[in-house]
């Protein structure tokens, strides 16, 4: 079979394959579209994107063949981390919209068929949030204990060593207290006390406030973070290789300890099954997904997903920082093989906090000029692994990295840890929709909030949509293809060993139904040999040819074969 670059017809073919007996839970192994509000699409005219633009582009995101949408958090806030410090958990920034306009959102997708889940924050909220402005102005208030708070260390210094990942120590001086206050990220993002029953009850009542109003579940933000270890203490220096998903940099002092006391810990598994016992409460159960960053995250995936009293699926950046080379991502793939419950993970090769795909994973590809091809072969390998996928915006368009000046940096982690760290503006830039519009079709304000990227507008939608070999036009074949084999979204998956050069291989297994995966991170041709004669190409792209028990795949080729 071939699906070389310029073909107008990408052929596939669904066969016998064997489909489960009952269709798995509507979470399991799905498929969604992570929407970044910020720079999705502009309804109002104000530079910024907003609900009412989601709406309007919903058609499109369906035509994608996704299962639902991740919206990142639309929550009133000062915006000092987009939306990660929320100010009021019950309303919604006004420049994003209406609470009317949310519940069009939520209408309009469930009117196409789409789940939509929200970004929850349970860890943190901003400074600016009543509770903290109460909790902080004295020791006896009502709200004293709903923030981490601790007495100084005998030299007057912080309670111990912990570091934000943010690079800088992980507490806050409060002279009205005269004690300091735990904060993982910003200085203004303070850490909900989540042992205290009051706040824990709060939070729960805001995962139903949006729960009655429709959605679907929730992508939970940084779910390593929801305790602490209760004694405060400190961190041991870290062993080498320790902390290798961390982000910030080579440089970032996060990376300098082992996080034991400050990430990961166990007292935030009691909090995972009130978290649970709310989603069950709805009919049918709502969807929760936990984001687990800073940590080792596929060995402790299965900690967070086993049993019916936690979460649903995990979300992590494994995948997105498995490291340089062939040997990275055949050591990933043994690792999942071993841990990854099938259908409770979700692949993620980028999102708001990395680099675009494509240019992270695949800079040899790019400097070759054959960055669309690359983009076809990694959105095949995440639609292909065990579990499900998210879609990050634009990433159906194959864009690249873009370059940005220093005077464009807004991200406060880039600003803490500059020139080490790049930062997270170049993955934010606005969606291209036309390539000759001003903004690239994503705003009509004179200054959006971001740039569109001229670099970015060949690759704009409207483009795709007229080329047949776009990397549009393979991600909804893809897709389709995909939901047609429901196997795909529960199948264990078994990495394969003994192969060439650049590829790597892994078979999905469903009772007795095989279906073995190859795909070529190289840029020249590779000859593999096969465990059977006469597999069938199902679908691929790049070059695949089968003859016999010898498979040659071409450079960024990917094969599926039965």
């Amino acid at each position: 079979m071939s699906g070389q670059e310029g073909d107008a017809d990408l052929v596939y073919a669904i066969t016998h394959l064997e489909a489960p007996p009952d269709p798995p839970e509507w979470w399991r192994g799905a498929a969604f579209y992570e929407v970044y509000l910020h720079s999705f699409n502009d309804a109002s005219g104000d530079g910024l994107g907003d609900l009412r633009g989601v709406t309007e582009r919903l058609d499109y995101i369906t035509s994608l063949g996704v299962d639902g949408i991740w919206l990142t958090p639309p929550y009133a806030s000062p915006q000092d981390d987009n939306g990660y410090d929320v100010s009021d958990f019950r309303a919604i920034h006004p420049p994003f919209g209406t609470m009317d306009d949310m519940n069009e959102l939520i209408a309009a997708c469930h009117d196409r068929g789409l789940r939509i889940l929200l970004d929850l924050v349970l860890g943190h909220s901003s400074d600016q949030h009543a509770w903290f402005e109460e909790s902080a102005a004295s020791r006896d208030g009502d709200k004293a204990d709903w923030y981490v708070w601790a007495d100084p260390a005998p030299d007057g210094g912080p309670p111990n060593n912990w570091i934000s990942s943010f690079g800088g120590r992980a507490w806050r001086w409060e002279p009205r207290r005269a004690q300091y206050c735990y904060r993982p990220f910003l200085r203004s993002q303070p850490a909900l006390n989540l042992a205290n029953q009051q706040v824990m009850a709060e939070m729960l009542d805001v995962m139903r406030f949006w729960l009655d109003l429709g959605i679907d579940g929730f992508r939970l933000d940084a779910i390593q973070c929801l305790s602490f270890d209760g004694a405060l203490r400190s961190n041991p220096p870290a062993r080498d290789a320790e902390n290798p998903s961390v982000g910030g940099g080579p440089n970032n002092p996060f990376k300098g300890q082992m996080h034991l006391f400050d990430r990961d810990v166990p007292e935030a598994i009691p909090l995972l099954h009130h978290i649970r016992r709310v989603a069950d409460e709805y009919d049918p159960p709502r969807a929760l997904i936990g984001e687990l960053a800073d940590v080792d995250s596929s060995r402790l995936a299965p900690k967070y997903t086993v049993g019916d009293d936690r979460l649903h699926a995990v979300y992590d950046f494994d995948l997105i920082n498995r490291g340089e080379t062939i040997w990275d991502w055949r050591r990933m793939l043994d690792i999942r093989s071993r841990y990854l419950v099938p259908g409770a993970s979700l692949n993620v090769f980028t999102n708001h906090d990395s680099p675009r795909a494509v240019s992270n994973l695949m800079p040899e590809a790019c400097a070759a000029g054959r960055s669309a091809e690359a983009a076809k072969m990694l959105l095949f390998l995440q639609a292909t692994l065990s579990g499900g996928m998210i879609l990050f915006q634009g990433e159906e368009l194959g864009l690249e990295q873009p370059n940005l000046s220093a005077d464009e940096i807004t991200d406060p982690w880039a600003k803490a840890l500059w020139p080490d760290f790049e930062g997270r503006d170049g993955v934010r830039c606005p969606i291209p929709w036309e390539e000759d519009a001003a903004s690239a079709g994503f705003s009509d304000a004179d200054t959006p909030w971001k740039r569109a990227r001229d670099g970015q507008r060949a690759m704009a939608v409207d483009v795709q949509e007229a080329d047949p070999a776009s990397v549009l036009r393979y991600t909804r074949d893809l897709l389709a293809w995909r939901r047609s084999l429901p196997m795909l979204r529960i199948a264990r998956e078994v990495t394969l060993q003994d192969l060439p050069g650049n590829v790597i291989g892994y078979r999905r297994e469903y009772g007795d139904t095989h279906l073995n995966c190859y795909v070529n991170f190289g840029l020249g041709s590779e000859k593999i040999t096969l465990p059977q004669a006469g597999l069938k190409a199902l679908f691929a792209t790049g070059t695949a040819t089968v003859e016999g028990d010898r498979l040659t795949l071409g450079g960024l080729g990917a094969v599926a074969l039965a």
